[in-house]
């Protein structure tokens, strides 16, 4: 180790025994731990249940990456696992940004039922922006739209007291998806032979119910009228809204193609028109509000897919399992009372905070993260992380 170098990153992981979903349970004693000092370009690897360290890729062999700690100058260390922009919202794409960095949200307090897992997180809440993409539990949900008038003061003018502004890390950076799937037509496929919607069977194809191809389907019967796949998708529509009238979701729970299993997009354009198509229509308010869509989540080879529109008052929305909770989550590893919104009307930001949920409250971190002298705490999959600065003085 160079001990020129005035400050070390000091690391320390916790890996939870079971894979399941890449979650790591915050209240369990089952993990594998590690306590590193760096003062090098390293990579981060697991294996099995054991977090090592290696010093470059050509050694990864039967080792899983987690992520690059880059060594820049005395006291600048930067944490990389880097995460694809613009990409479409694919069951791969979205499964494997569990094993990406993410920030936790999480409360200070000791755990009482476990004294040996001490977790005291210093992360501050977390003020949620377009595109923000959060995980609670296993289920994923991109912030799609966000409409705040007369915003008195912007979330970039935030300072955080530990040093971290966390807020800012996400701050002009593309969004990780396009959710406005670019649907395929049925130009130049008439001299094919003649073109049928595998649903009704009719080749009529015109402006306002075009026949479009938004599956994995192949043959003569791969294209289908977008009136018909939507009010397919109608038949297996469930509304419901809270007590307050201030959530309203729309949940589907086989919102896929019937034969390929492949999830629909909610959103489609077409090559060379500005419109869009929507295969839910939803109601937005008049007031404030924000647009919470789901990730696709496949069970037993259904999608499932909930969209909740949030008036924004300055009454906290809960987010949970639990059936008193605002925004209802029926996942098993979500938390009955598992986080809340909570947004301020006299300055137009949206606090997002967990409410010592098992599994956490996450969000996805965009770009490569500096770490400070101050302590922050992530997640990649099962792995736990704490990451600090410390003084080489003080590492002595």
């Amino acid at each position: 180790m160079n001990f020129e170098k005035h400050f070390v990153l000091e690391l320390f992981a916790r890996t939870w025994v079971r894979d399941s979903h890449g979650l790591y349970d915050y209240e369990s004693i089952q993990t594998k731990n590690l306590n590193a000092f760096l003062a090098d370009n390293v990579i981060i690897a697991r294996k099995k249940h054991d977090i090592k360290t290696i010093p470059s890729v050509e050694e990864l062999q039967d080792l899983e990456m987690l992520l690059k700690v880059k060594y820049e100058n005395y006291d600048k260390y930067i944490l990389e696992n880097p995460v694809g922009v613009n990409m479409q919202p694919t069951e791969k794409n979205i499964t494997d940004l569990s094993n990406k960095l993410w920030y936790v949200l999480r409360s200070n307090e000791t755990n009482q039922t476990n004294p040996v897992q001490i977790i005291t997180n210093t992360n501050d809440d977390y003020y949620l922006r377009k595109n923000d993409i959060i995980k609670l539990g296993r289920v994923k949900y991109a912030l799609n739209e966000i409409h705040i008038e007369e915003r008195v003061e912007e979330v970039n003018d935030i300072v955080e007291p530990h040093g971290y502004n966390i807020n800012k890390i996400n701050i002009n950076t593309p969004p990780v998806f396009d959710f406005i799937f670019q649907a395929k037509t049925t130009e130049g496929e008439e001299k094919n032979g003649e073109v049928l919607c595998k649903i009704c069977y009719g080749d009529s194809n015109d402006k306002e119910n075009p026949l479009v191809h938004l599956c994995q389907c192949s043959g003569g019967l791969r294209f289908a009228h977008y009136q018909c796949i939507k009010k397919w998708m109608e038949t297996k529509l469930n509304i419901k809204e809270n007590e307050k009238k201030t959530v309203k979701s729309y949940n589907i729970k086989s919102f896929n193609c019937e034969i390929c299993k492949t999830p629909y997009p909610f959103r489609f354009k077409i090559e060379g028109r500005d419109d869009t198509f929507d295969l839910i229509d939803i109601t937005l308010p008049t007031s404030n509000y924000i647009v919470l869509e789901s990730l696709n989540q496949m069970k037993e080879n259904c999608n499932i897919k909930s969209i909740h529109v949030i008036t924004l008052t300055d009454d906290p929305i809960t987010i949970g399992r639990g059936h008193e909770s605002d925004v209802r989550i029926n996942d098993i590893s979500v938390s009955r009372s598992h986080a809340t919104l909570k947004y301020d009307s006299t300055t137009g930001k949206l606090l997002l905070k967990d409410l010592k949920s098992k599994f956490g409250t996450l969000v996805l971190l965009k770009r490569p993260i500096e770490i400070q002298t101050s302590k922050i705490h992530l997640q990649i999959g099962r792995t736990y992380m704490e990451a600090k600065l410390m003084n080489i003085e003080e590492f002595e």
